[in-house]
């Protein structure tokens, strides 16, 4: 029999999420502080250098303040990050309706999903390695589920689905940023790039070991449409939808015809 394992380390009893607990600004709270401004400060440093940047130390300077008085609104950093990750997930809200249209719906929601990552795309690592479940994100996911809701699947059917287009435009949304970073940390723009490349790729090719590999290089477009390319791949993600979703609704066991 083996040996029972030991308990590993532990902060203490796990925290309640932020939005469960009383955030009333503790005693003597600032008249200029406010949770609201304090995220706001916190997402707009973000977007403009980077969740890293982020820090209460940070945040207090860029308000003005003291450093402990930003704890009188949210007490740790996670908390912070869970508040920011909500507030964005917010923003594009007005006018998202579901028409009934499964495809036109998952559509509008893929696109609104796709731009708001790329305005703060500190937000697709926090939210793929801990979801928040903040009121923004709930309703969200909500509405989500919505699109599929009424067609005969189960709520787990409803979810692998609607989640498979979540999973394809966080990949795309991840290459898209990824390449920006890469090319804000190295200085580099995508032409340097190729420069320095372009040799060994042509001389690697030239062996005649990857056919269609040179295939592409040759024929594919020099400089897609980021936002063409998106639209055409997703039509293909919404077919794999629709597949799935005819295939899931022919197993639902048949319901009893009336006499």
């Amino acid at each position: 029999m083996a040996a029972p394992q030991q308990p590993g380390p532990s902060s203490g009893p796990a925290r309640p999420p932020v939005w469960s607990r009383p955030r009333t600004g503790g005693r003597g709270p600032q008249p200029s502080l406010s949770v609201e401004a304090i995220v706001a400060a916190a997402v707009a440093l973000a977007d403009l250098e980077g969740v890293d940047a982020v820090s209460m130390r940070r945040i207090a300077s860029e308000l003005g303040v003291g450093t402990m008085s930003l704890y009188r609104y949210v007490e740790t950093k996670d908390d912070l990050l869970d508040l920011m990750t909500d507030q964005v997930m917010g923003e594009d809200a007005a006018g998202a309706v579901n028409t009934g249209d499964w495809r036109a719906d998952l559509r509008d929601l893929a696109v609104r999903y796709r731009k708001l990552m790329l305005r703060h795309p500190w937000v697709l690592p926090i939210g793929a390695s801990r979801p928040p479940m903040g009121p923004n994100v709930m309703r969200r996911s909500e509405r989500m589920f919505g699109v599929l809701d009424g067609l005969g699947l189960g709520i787990e059917e409803i979810a692998g689905l609607t989640s498979t287009v979540v999973a394809f435009v966080r990949g795309v949304v991840l290459a898209e940023t990824a390449e920006a970073e890469l090319f804000r940390r190295t200085g580099q723009t995508r032409d340097d790039y190729r420069r320095a490349v372009g040799p060994y790729l042509k001389e690697v090719l030239a062996a005649g070991e990857h056919p269609l590999l040179a295939r592409f290089v040759h024929e594919a477009e020099d400089e897609p449409d980021p936002d063409r390319e998106f639209l055409a791949r997703l039509e293909h993600v919404l077919d794999g939808v629709g597949v799935g979703l005819e295939r899931l609704r022919g197993q639902q066991p048949q319901q009893p015809q009336g006499n």
